[in-house]
This record gives C-alpha cells, sequence and structure tokens, in this order.
C-alpha cells in the first residue's frame, strides 16, 4: 500500500489497484497514518493519502 503511494490517492483508487476490499484498504491506511508514514487531506469530497517524508524514507531503503 505504501508503494502505490507514490502519488496522492483516494481509498477508492486504492480499492481498484489492490483489489482488496474498502475495509481492508482502510485498515492498512490507518496502520500507517498512525505510524506517521501517510498522511491525508480533504480535496473537495475526496480525501487523498500521500506518503511523508519518513514513508519515502522507508520506501527508498527497500529499493
Amino acid at each position: 500500500m505504501l508503494v502505490l503511494l507514490d502519488t496522492p490517492k483516494s481509498t477508492t483508487q486504492l480499492v481498484a489497484l489492490t483489489g482488496q476490499g474498502l475495509g481492508s484498504v482502510g485498515r492498512h491506511l490507518r496502520v500507517l497514518l498512525d505510524a506517521g508514514l501517510v498522511e491525508r487531506r480533504r480535496v473537495g469530497q475526496s480525501v487523498l493519502y500521500d506518503r511523508t517524508e519518513a514513508g519515502d524514507l522507508l520506501v527508498n531503503a527497500g529499493r
């Protein structure tokens, strides 16, 4: 999930990309939010999730 957030995405987009259910995606995002690896922001009626600097460092360290 963290790797997919190279650009801001909504939960709907993440569900489509992963094939996981909305609840599963939401739980993953909650864990990543609590760990400080992603942040969320409202854009109109959508909520977009994006990696934080810490999330970027973790993804890039794994490459």
